[in-house]
């Protein structure tokens, strides 16, 4: 309920909106006291109906969905390894370096990539000895946990 005090042409009122269907064009208002169905003229009555909310199709993935400004982020492959032992990303994050190169020999312990996640910096190490088959993201990419990062043969 809304309250006005009107001044026209010299005289006062007190109004009170107590009900504006928005539905139809009806208002139920109060003038000094005297109650009034008013029609508003000129508005149309508004259609309100609930928006339906549709489940994601099953093969939505959020790595797949990106702002429409946005830039996409630099990868160089998405796809899976051809053989090896692949070093996935252990979280969500951004690639600040790649500290290896294809064909480079690395052992176990050895930094492969450091991740930015969290405003923390994560060297991502190998896990076993071998030679790099494959770099799958370069650095300023953007990696979802469980994204391949290199493949080590």
């Amino acid at each position: 309920m809304k309250d006005y005090s009107l001044k026209i042409n010299g005289h006062n009122y007190d109004v009170q909106i107590d009900d504006v269907n928005e539905s139809s064009t009806l208002a139920h208002v109060v003038v000094n006291g005297v109650e009034f169905e008013v029609e508003i003229e000129g508005a149309k009555a508004a259609k309100t109906t609930k928006p339906q909310v549709a489940p994601a199709p099953k093969s939505a993935n959020s790595a797949m969905i990106t702002p429409a400004t946005a830039a996409p982020s630099p990868r160089l492959s998405a796809s899976a390894p051809s053989s090896g032992y692949a070093v996935k990303s252990p979280l969500p994050g951004t690639v600040l370096a790649v500290k290896v190169n294809v064909g480079d020999r690395v052992t176990t312990g050895q930094t492969l990539v450091v991740l930015e996640a969290m405003k923390m910096e994560n060297n991502i190490d190998a896990d076993r000895g071998g030679v790099v088959k494959e770099i799958s993201v370069q650095q300023g990419a953007t990696v979802m946990e469980g994204d391949n990062l290199i493949v080590i043969e």
